[in-house]
């Protein structure tokens, strides 16, 4: 074997494009993928886990993946049969849950992973709406490096009562975005 042999076992591309294509579908969507697989089980261990073993079987079957079709989709069926296959594996230990909960878990995991993300514009409208003072708190929270703890020393408050004003803010955000998508979508 050489060295610019696949490994055993690994399909060898010859189309480049077609590698190149692999790459891109499966880093745009491994964050959801990866969110579907810790939906659906008990530890961030057996994600990390189960994770590997699908990005494998993606790599193996990826010839048989139609280019247009919904990646996501097709790599979460993928990642459902692992996610059995795990548990299988893993019968002597204790299980999370049953099959058919699992199974109906997945379902729902899949349509959470597979919901577009809501447009980023929707969001700054929302912020832009907030009066002034809630803006920059929330955007002073989510700033590198900052903490609830650091910036209610900073405000001369309590940590407690900024977490529950930075709640309100966020749950005022999410009710404004979620009107905002309804009327869109």
């Amino acid at each position: 074997m050489k060295s610019s042999d696949p490994p055993a076992g690994l399909p060898e591309f010859s189309n480049p494009k077609r590698m190149e294509q692999f790459v891109e579908l499966y880093s745009q969507n491994y964050p959801r993928l990866q969110y579907y697989l810790m939906a659906l089980l008990p530890t961030s261990n057996d994600a990390a886990d189960v994770i590997q073993e699908t990005s494998l079987v993606l790599w193996k079957k990826f010839d048989s993946f139609e280019m247009g079709s919904n990646f996501l989709a097709w790599a979460c069926k993928i990642a459902r049969l692992e996610v059995l296959k795990h548990h299988e594996r893993g019968r002597h230990s204790a299980r999370l849950f049953a099959t058919s909960v699992l199974e109906k878990l997945a379902v729902q995991a899949v349509a959470a992973a597979t919901r577009p993300a809501p447009p980023i514009e929707v969001l700054e409208s929302c912020l832009a709406a907030l009066p002034e003072t809630e803006r920059k708190l929330i955007r002073r929270r989510y700033e590198p490096n900052s903490s609830v703890k650091q910036i209610a020393a900073e405000l001369d408050v309590s940590a407690n009562s900024l977490s529950k004003m930075l709640g309100r803010i966020r749950r005022t955000l999410l009710a404004c975005m979620e009107r905002k998508l309804s009327q869109e979508w």
